[in-house]
């Protein structure tokens, strides 16, 4: 049987919990920190997350850090974070992020039906850059 272990505890919602270069990266909404925990459990703030609920991170291919918010931002090798596409003219709530191999990017929104009208259940919207 597989032993298990906790690396960390105290969070408020952890939340895209990702494995990348020998760490647990996730975003931790409740203190709007991306973080960093190695097998040891020693963690690491590795960047600063959007205020509010509702943001995810990924990886493009070339290692550089995304994450989901108006707009679709970028970590630079030196820390910086950069627009890489700004998504706020098609939806807001922009949630959930995955980065295929081929660096093809995909994200959702947190779609609230209102009580008339607006977007069915099961629509979508497709951008292409």
């Amino acid at each position: 049987m597989t032993r298990t272990h906790t690396l960390t505890a105290g969070l408020v919602i952890g939340e895209s919990p990702r494995w990348h270069d020998g760490r647990l990266w996730f975003a931790h909404w409740g203190t709007q920190e991306i973080l960093a925990v190695d097998l040891a459990g020693k963690a690491e703030v590795v960047g600063k997350g959007r205020p509010g609920l509702g943001w995810s991170i990924d990886w493009l291919p070339d290692g550089r850090l995304l994450m989901t918010g108006d707009e679709l931002t970028r970590r630079e090798p030196d820390g910086s974070m950069v627009t890489h596409a700004d998504l706020s003219g098609l939806a807001d709530d922009w949630n959930e992020i995955v980065v295929d191999g081929r660096g093809n990017i995909y994200v959702n929104w947190r779609m609230r039906l209102p009580s008339r009208g607006g977007h069915r259940a099961g629509s979508h919207r497709s951008h292409h850059s």
